[in-house]
């Protein structure tokens, strides 16, 4: 999938990662997660190789919000402290404020007991977005994979989780797969990738000005 890809991510600013469909985004997102590993060269978090890395340690460092997003069939309130067990009620109502869950849970017919269903089933795209996000408030982790959150969602929703993930970011580092030029400008740097057929490349890299020029 990834060819000639190397790149450096300084902690607490923002990479965008973009390209056409099929390049290889998401699988630098889920390297990154250890969700895969490499067939070659080598994918380290804060300087350490995340194959000698334990789980737990590389879990404790990352946040993710991915554009499918899985909510156990419990109720929010468990689906949120599945990130930090030990997360206080009132931790847990901050984390969703800041991801403006909290209107979601007031109009929910038994409120932050409603349960979600399979997979989240009973929540739309953008509620079960806002859960995504409240989580990784309440895990609070220096480092935060985002990708194409977005995507699939209405005008309005894009706007409100937009303007959410602008907040999310503050003083993290942040890894964005993004086609939208909304998320693309708030980003430090840009990653461009081009497929080819010994595998996807980076084509350019810069700050958003740079590439726009």
């Amino acid at each position: 999938v990834l060819g000639g890809v190397s790149m450096n991510v300084p902690a607490r600013s923002m990479c965008a990662i973009v390209g056409p469909s099929g390049s290889g985004k998401t699988t630098i997102a889920r390297l990154i997660a250890r969700f895969w590993d490499t067939g070659s060269g080598t994918v380290r978090v804060s300087g350490t190789d995340v194959r000698d890395m334990p789980t737990a340690q590389l879990m404790e460092q990352l946040s993710m919000v991915f554009q499918d997003v899985y909510l156990f069939d419990t109720t929010i309130r468990e689906n949120l402290r599945i990130a930090r067990p030990e997360a206080t009620d009132a931790e847990l109502a901050e984390a969703a404020r800041r991801a403006r869950l909290d209107r979601v849970i007031e109009a929910l017919p038994h409120g932050w007991d409603t349960r979600v269903g399979p997979g989240g089933l009973s929540l739309s795209g953008g509620e079960r977005q806002r859960v995504s996000i409240a989580r990784a408030f309440v895990k609070d982790a220096p480092i935060l994979l985002l990708d194409e959150i977005t995507s699939a969602l209405d005008g309005e929703n894009e706007s409100a989780i937009t303007e959410v993930v602008r907040e999310l970011s503050k003083g993290r580092t942040v890894i964005v797969v993004a086609h939208r030029l909304s998320t693309v400008r708030q980003a430090d740097e840009v990653v461009f990738l081009e497929p080819t057929e010994a595998g996807a490349r980076v084509a350019q890299c810069g700050t958003p000005q740079e590439l726009a020029a």
